[in-house]
């Protein structure tokens, strides 16, 4: 009897220990939840009719939050009336969920909401509103207030179209032209959805917006390098290319009383007459400028090196010498963009000049390329007639202060021609710049606008 009076306590003292913890654990798990509703972090509801399953963002900044729970709220609303008008309300079963996004880089906190709606139908319908967060000037902003100046919704449509189309090739999907380009207009509700990511700026297009609904969501990412005047210059320090102009910098004090021309070369590179040509420029303290095509720049990689490392300016002549007036949008972005990538390739920096073959262009075009567009003032006709004294002879007899000759290093005898000239007028007063250095030195400020026949 007392061993059982013992053994009964022993009971009774282990039952409250037990006791206590289901009670602790119970508040705990009942603190959390209470917490987790409290703080709007999840939510479901659940009726015969439809299901509601709200996830609300994890996100610190409380304007974040707060345009995200309104706007969430509005469309959960919109939702319950809709389902109530529905004839079937008592047969189907209706579904509204929601997702989302964070993306936070050291300036600017995002947050990307997804909602889907099934009302009857195929498909899920698709909602999408994004929300960023400026940390340094504490508002909430859009994609307008990273934009460098009044032009660049414009080219940030361009470029995008280039890349929605790519995508569409990449993914073997066949986009409508119309419908891509109507979703890219240049209103900033069509880029309200967008990440500065470490490679570029990514912006996504929802269904139904560039592309239908069975492509699903749509993401693009435009390099930071290829964004240089149309987004402000500090939100490009995410890039992590360095260099913008591709000349290396020389003292140019030394021409700041001389008359200024500036040699350009077209169609290159070459093996014999560009070399020919770097191998004697430094007689007369000369740089030039480039004009290559990007199908020649993979087998002539030391040649095109060697120009640039010496500090002369690479220039693009597009891919294969097409005229780009007969090339639709996405073929035109494309003769220019590969032969960027084939110079940067090799050099190891961006390329910011663009001489369109025959000198055609038109104001989309230079939209599109977002580059400088070098035309020229003397033209030496040197592929025609390949004489070294004719070449010579007529940019001397027409040598003015700004002016761009047109040459070809493709021929020896051009860059003959181009060095009998620069003996001659050196003479003459005048310095051999390239056109980069040509518009520092006349204090010209160059608009990709505009066409530049010469600099004054």
């Amino acid at each position: 009897m007392k061993y059982k009076k013992i053994h009964k306590r022993r009971l009774t003292k282990f039952g409250k220990i037990f006791l206590s913890l289901i009670i602790v654990l119970m508040i705990g798990i009942f603190s959390l939840c209470f917490s987790n509703s409290k703080n709007n972090l999840y939510e479901k509801q659940e009726t015969d009719n439809y299901s509601i399953e709200i996830n609300y963002p994890k996100v610190k900044n409380e304007n974040l939050l707060a345009y995200s729970t309104e706007y969430i709220k509005n469309k959960e609303e919109e939702f319950k009336n809709d389902i109530s008008d529905l004839e079937n309300m008592n047969s189907m079963k209706y579904d509204f969920k929601t997702d989302y996004e964070i993306s936070e880089n050291e300036d600017i906190l995002g947050v990307h909401l997804t909602v889907y709606e099934y009302t009857g139908g195929n498909h899920y319908m698709r909602s999408d509103k994004s929300y960023y967060y400026n940390k340094n000037d504490d508002k909430i902003v859009s994609i307008t207030d990273f934009l460098a100046n009044d032009k660049s919704l414009e080219r940030l449509s361009t470029l995008s179209y280039y890349y929605v189309m790519k995508y569409s090739n990449d993914n073997n999907l066949e986009f409508d032209e119309d419908m891509v380009k109507s979703g890219l207009e240049s209103n900033s509700n069509n880029f309200e959805h967008f990440n500065f990511i470490d490679d570029g700026l990514e912006i996504i297009f929802p269904p139904y917006q560039v592309a239908y609904y069975s492509a699903g969501e749509v993401r693009i990412l435009i390099p930071y390098s290829e964004l240089n005047g149309i987004i402000k210059n500090e939100y490009l320090k995410y890039s992590k290319t360095e260099n913008i102009s591709n000349t290396r910098n020389r003292d140019l004090k030394e021409f700041s009383n001389k008359k200024l021309i500036a040699f350009t070369f077209d169609d290159g590179p070459s093996y014999i007459g560009t070399n020919k040509l770097l191998e004697n420029l430094d007689k007369y303290n000369a740089r030039v400028t480039f004009f290559v095509l990007g199908d020649r720049v993979n087998d002539y990689k030391d040649t095109l090196k060697r120009a640039h490392d010496m500090g002369n300016l690479i220039g693009s002549h597009t891919y294969s010498h097409s005229n780009l007036l007969k090339l639709d949008d996405y073929a035109v972005i494309n003769e220019i963009k590969k032969t960027n990538d084939a110079i940067r390739n090799v050099v190891n920096s961006e390329t910011l000049y663009l001489r369109p073959p025959y000198g055609n262009i038109n104001s989309n075009i230079k939209a599109i390329s977002n580059m400088y567009t070098i035309l020229w003032d003397l033209d030496t006709e040197d592929w025609k007639y390949k004489d070294a004294n004719r070449i010579a002879n007529y940019i001397v007899e027409n040598a003015h202060d700004g002016a761009i000759v047109l040459l070809h290093d493709l021929y020896e005898t051009s860059v003959d021609g181009a060095l009998l000239a620069m003996e001659k007028l050196q003479n003459e007063g005048y310095a051999f710049v390239t056109v980069e250095e040509m518009a520092t030195l006349k204090n010209v400020k160059l608009d990709k606008e505009k066409s530049y026949f010469s600099i004054k």
